[in-house]
């Protein structure tokens, strides 16, 4: 966040307007599958390692054996 705390967190500390509603998550560095078991990265940026990664977050990831490479969409320009 602008302050410094992490955006994706083990539980949520606000009121929840749709539990158990997301099953995915996208950000700039990382795509993140939301499951019965936890956070599994699916895929994240090269430039950044999965302990880094798991360094900005504040819920533990899985998936550091299986995460593929994140690339931007060809958008055809």
């Amino acid at each position: 966040t602008k302050k410094g705390g992490h955006k994706l967190v083990e539980r949520c500390t606000l009121p929840l307007t749709g539990p158990a509603v997301v099953d995915a998550i996208y950000t700039d560095i990382a795509f993140i599958d939301v499951t019965p078991e936890g956070f599994s990265v699916r895929e994240k940026i090269p430039d950044i390692g999965f302990d880094e990664l798991q360094r900005r977050t504040g819920a533990p990831l899985r998936g550091a054996d299986s995460c593929g490479r994140l690339q931007a969409p060809d958008c055809g320009s």
